[in-house]
């Protein structure tokens, strides 16, 4: 296993389908350098997997060793992340895609599948509108695309903006880090650390722009074949996110996890695992 950490990297322009140079990647001089892991067979398909907010690259711990064995695996922190820097802004899904994209020319990747979930789902999505020449298929797990008006995601902003939020209590980050079924304790650990750890200056930025997120217009440049994984127990998102996935996507398909909640790959990691192999091959 190797692991990175990213260093200033020059801010590509996209090809164009001509071979000319298209328009720079929208908000491109604002990215920062990510932390990352590549791990897996250098010369296999390349696997980019996204976190969702409040986690790290280590909420993917269940699901990468199966997919290390069959494919190069980059798993990145996000902004205010993990090890990843902490700016004081920035934290709109295409700024998050933009940061990522800066890995993807650091590493100078090609034909990849992106795997993201949550808000790390929504990054990827406009990671595939903005990078067709690198972004081969998609594949997402539980992410929402418009403003979550009935779940339990929709009074987060106000929850985080009201007082005494801060520090966050032991009880919100049990709650916060709850599983649809048993998971080890090593990984539920980790996970509680990383969400103590998360700074105010995220939480609320985080939260306010998915408030405010409606990505619907960008699904419509998706043209890469894409797999939506929904945990059917998921309380954070309602229906409407996943219907507006299947609908928006031209060529996406659907697969419901019935024993999984918000957070498929360490409820089911074996089930998202096979799922993710059968799609990419």
């Amino acid at each position: 296993m190797q692991r990175h950490r990213t260093t200033a990297a020059d801010r590509r322009h996209v090809p164009a389908p001509d071979g000319g140079l298209a328009t720079r990647y929208p908000d491109s001089d604002s990215a920062v350098d990510l932390a990352y892991e590549v791990s897996g067979d250098p010369g296999k398909a390349v696997l980019l997997l996204v976190h969702g907010g409040t986690a790290s690259r280590r909420s993917w711990d269940l699901v990468t060793p199966a997919l290390r064995t069959r494919y190069r695996v980059v798993a990145v922190d996000m902004r205010g992340h993990g090890q990843s820097p902490t700016p004081e802004s920035g934290y709109s899904a295409v700024q998050l895609s933009a940061d990522i994209n800066r890995v993807i020319d650091e590493l100078e990747l090609k034909q990849v599948t992106v795997v993201g979930h949550s808000l790390g789902g929504m990054a990827a999505i406009f990671l595939a509108a903005h990078r067709p020449d690198v972004v081969k298929k998609l594949i997402l797990l539980n992410a929402p695309v418009t403003p979550n008006t009935i779940g339990a995601m929709a009074g987060l902003e106000a929850r985080v903006n009201s007082p005494g939020f801060f520090p966050v209590t032991q009880a919100f980050v049990d709650e916060w880090t709850s599983h649809s079924r048993p998971v080890p304790a090593s990984f539920v650990a980790t996970q509680q650390a990383h969400v103590a750890a998360l700074r105010q200056v995220v939480w609320r930025q985080m939260f306010g722009e998915l408030a405010k997120a409606d990505i619907r217009s960008t699904l419509k440049g998706i043209e890469q074949s894409t797999l939506i994984l929904w945990g059917a127990r998921d309380k954070l998102l309602d229906q409407a996110q996943y219907e507006a996935l299947q609908t928006g996507i031209g060529n996406a398909r659907l697969i419901m996890i019935a024993e999984a909640g918000h957070n498929p790959s360490s409820a089911t990691p074996d089930r998202v695992a096979s799922e993710i192999t059968s799609f990419v091959t």
